[in-house]
């Protein structure tokens, strides 16, 4: 943050002990700033809060309810309303995001290409820290990276959704940019995940110049041949990637076109 951010928390912090602040030297990206919160929690339950979100002061109540209410789930989120920058309604209900009500891994995984949407939304409920810890988290070497987290947390256990609404999420509609073309939408997105937002000092990788295809090895990577002893994993990981590639055929085509335009 480059306003008085920082300055405000400390003097929260100084009134509640429990709120701890880490600032960091340099700027080190989206991703890897939400990974590095999440490392230095310390609770059973995580959730990502969003900066300019606004939550019902019950929200940790009603997901933590959910969460402990069986075994075997991984993350509960909520569906969600939404907000202008002035925090007049747009949406007084979203239904987002899906669930995976299975109790077996392979099950949750086969529905999973089938009923994936709302990524960004359903990563902002709350995770079991010790089944979060077995992911990647953000990973920065992926555009998707809120996809691909919920890829992982679908082996790892069931997502469930509850039904009231428990954050207003805001959306900046009036600041919008319109395009032409879908064509010129995801050009513009690829490349904002390329700037020092996303990925801080560093240097924007190979992976980021071809994401569908990095999506892809590491869908294949971490689902599918980390663990050889398991040989099922390997062909529900091409099954995934086989529809990923699908769905995203029209992004490969534009990642490659432009790409090799600049060379």
């Amino acid at each position: 943050s480059d306003d008085d951010s920082y300055e405000k928390l400390e003097k929260y912090s100084q009134g509640d002990k429990r709120i701890k602040i880490f600032k960091n030297d340099e700027n080190i990206g989206l991703s890897n700033n939400f990974n590095l919160i999440f490392k230095k929690s310390t609770g059973k339950y995580f959730v990502w809060i969003g900066a300019h979100d606004r939550y019902n002061r019950n929200f940790v109540e009603e997901l933590l309810k959910t969460m402990t209410s069986s075994k075997n789930i991984s993350l509960v989120f909520s569906n969600v309303s939404n907000i202008d920058k002035n925090s007049q309604t747009i949406n007084h209900k979203k239904n987002t995001g899906f669930q995976l009500l299975n109790n077996n891994s392979l099950l949750r995984l086969l529905k999973l290409p089938w009923t994936i949407r709302g990524s960004g939304d359903i990563v902002m409920g709350m995770f079991d820290s010790e089944i979060l810890k077995k992911t990647t988290l953000f990973s920065d070497s992926v555009l998707w990276a809120d996809v691909f987290l919920i890829y992982q947390i679908s082996k790892l256990g069931k997502i469930i959704r509850v039904d009231e609404v428990l954050r207003d999420r805001r959306y900046f509609r009036d600041e919008e940019e319109h395009f032409e073309t879908w064509e010129s939408k995801y050009k513009k997105l690829t490349s904002r995940f390329r700037s020092p937002r996303e990925i801080g000092n560093r240097k924007p990788g190979l992976s980021l110049y071809f994401p569908v295809l990095f999506m892809c090895w590491n869908i294949f990577y971490e689902l599918g041949i980390k663990k050889f002893y398991k040989p099922i994993n390997i062909i529900v990981s091409i099954y995934l990637i086989t529809i990923f590639l699908l769905k995203r055929r029209a992004a490969l085509w534009i990642d490659i076109k432009t790409y090799f335009s600049k060379s």
